[in-house]
């Protein structure tokens, strides 16, 4: 008996040193992203510089390289196609260095208070600033600051090769993509606790991220497992995904199919082309709540035409990829002005909690096949005016394109195709230019009407249709 109070006693600090092990291992998982070093890149070229797109906008453009010690995560427990994932820190010391490029209003009376940062995409072998390209009407319209971050490996080690821009960026280094998403946490902080010197002064009101395609899939991931812990970003918009996400690390398990978690703490915005929506067909399983959103914009391509343009104004100038010859024009489905429209929505949603409105689903047969109308346009979804009032046939994927290089056929299928109808059958659908403009604008007033454009995107697209050649 005279031995109990000891065993009680050694029971008692074996559970107290177990539970203070426990609140230090919790403590790291949960505590927010450990504080980045900025430094503002040297003059010289930079690499992706789109200052020629401000136009009149009063813009500038900046590079600073971002660095420090990054934390590694792992999954903890079943990620599960409920998308409520969580993770666990495996370490907290893996060195980083890369570049953000900051383009915001050069005055700071023109900043509306939000900041995107966009996980550039990487697809191609470098870094490319996709939602830029969707999103650069309104950024500069409305007075966002925007900041590209290149937080992946191939993308870093790929600008690192080119001649013109080894010695820049020679310093920089991403070891493994298992970091990206800390990357992510430390870059957002950064724009809240540094902005004196990342956005020249200019103090966000909200901070919002986003990605597109492989970039989006991992912004799932980051939405389901990171951000619910870090509380890093006020929005996340999520453009083109897959049907899952991304491993936290190697050996992770991975469903094949996830949504984002019902109980998001913050506005999530999923917007997918009808490519997306045929591709990954389960992302249709999306359900709207209060705080997570989802849309499918009919007609539309992965990477349509508009923003193609987009990609290869850089592409070609810094690596010297041209567009290639894909048998037919690519798809011109103006998906941005839905992605505009999205934007908005998400920085409205995130000031005032009003939820976007809601946008119906493209409809299936009994085969699960996306079903068209007589013109081989897709029946339901979102509808922007140029598949109300049809001049064209707008494919999604175009495989018609035969023997080509992996990257050009990449942007081919990618690419989608427009097939213009003949002269004949645009006389018999209006039989006059005030016929063809009369039932475009009724369409596009449905969409502003529904919130699906933007006033000042439904303005544009009206001037479209009055200087169309339809009929011919």
């Amino acid at each position: 008996m005279s031995t109990l109070p000891a065993f009680l006693a050694r029971q008692t600090l074996r559970r107290t040193v177990m539970a203070a092990s426990l609140a230090a291992i919790s403590a790291l998982a949960m505590a927010g992203a450990p504080r980045a070093t900025l430094e503002l890149a040297p003059p010289g070229d930079s690499y992706g510089d789109r200052a020629d797109q401000f136009g009149s906008a009063p813009f500038v453009e900046q590079e600073f390289f971002i660095s420090g010690q990054a934390r590694r995560y792992k999954s903890a427990g079943t990620l599960g196609s409920d998308g409520k994932w969580a993770a666990t820190v495996v370490s907290s010391n893996t060195p980083f260095k890369t570049a953000v490029i900051v383009r915001r209003p050069a005055n700071a009376a023109n900043f509306n208070g939000i900041v995107l940062v966009e996980w550039l995409n990487v697809s191609s072998g470098y870094p490319l600033d996709v939602d830029w390209g969707m999103n650069r009407e309104e950024i500069l319209r409305k007075g966002y600051a925007y900041i590209g971050l290149a937080n992946q490996k191939v993308g870093i080690e790929g600008v690192k090769k080119l001649e013109a821009y080894g010695d820049r960026y020679a310093a920089s280094d991403i070891s493994t993509d298992d970091i990206s998403y800390d990357i992510l946490s430390q870059a957002g902080q950064a724009v809240r606790d540094q902005y004196q010197v990342l956005l020249g002064g200019l103090k966000p009101v909200k901070v919002l991220t986003s990605g597109h395609s492989q970039s989006a899939m991992r912004l799932t991931t980051y939405a389901n497992a990171i951000q619910p812990q870090d509380n890093v970003f006020d929005g996340i918009l999520i453009h083109g995904r897959a049907a899952s996400g991304v491993r936290l690390a190697s050996g992770d398990n991975l469903p094949s199919t996830t949504v984002i978690r019902a109980d998001s703490k913050v506005p999530v915005f999923q917007i997918q082309s009808q490519m997306d929506v045929s591709a990954f067909g389960s992302t249709s399983k999306a359900i709207d709540t209060g705080l997570v959103r989802y849309w499918e914009v009919a007609g539309a391509a992965h990477a349509d035409q508009y923003l193609l343009d987009n990609i290869y104004s850089v592409s070609e100038r810094e690596v010297g990829f041209d567009q290639p010859d894909c048998g037919k024009p690519h798809n011109a489905m103006p998906f941005y002005m839905a992605q505009n429209a999205a934007l908005r929505h998400l920085t409205n949603w995130t000031l005032t909690g009003k939820a976007p409105p809601v946008a119906p689903r493209m409809k299936r047969n009994w085969l699960g096949s996306l079903q068209k109308d007589a013109h081989g346009n897709v029946i339901g979804g979102l509808r922007l005016p140029e598949i109300e009032a049809p001049i064209a046939t707008y494919g999604n994927a175009n495989f018609t394109t035969g023997s080509l290089a992996f990257l050009d056929l990449f942007a081919c299928v990618a690419g989608g195709y427009t097939e213009y109808f003949s002269a004949s059958k645009l006389k018999s659908l209006y039989p006059t230019h005030a016929d063809y403009v009369s039932k475009y604008k009724a369409a596009a007033d449905a969409a502003l009407a529904a919130g699906h454009i933007l006033p000042e995107d439904h303005a544009k697209a009206l001037q479209r249709a009055q200087a169309a050649a339809v009929p011919q």
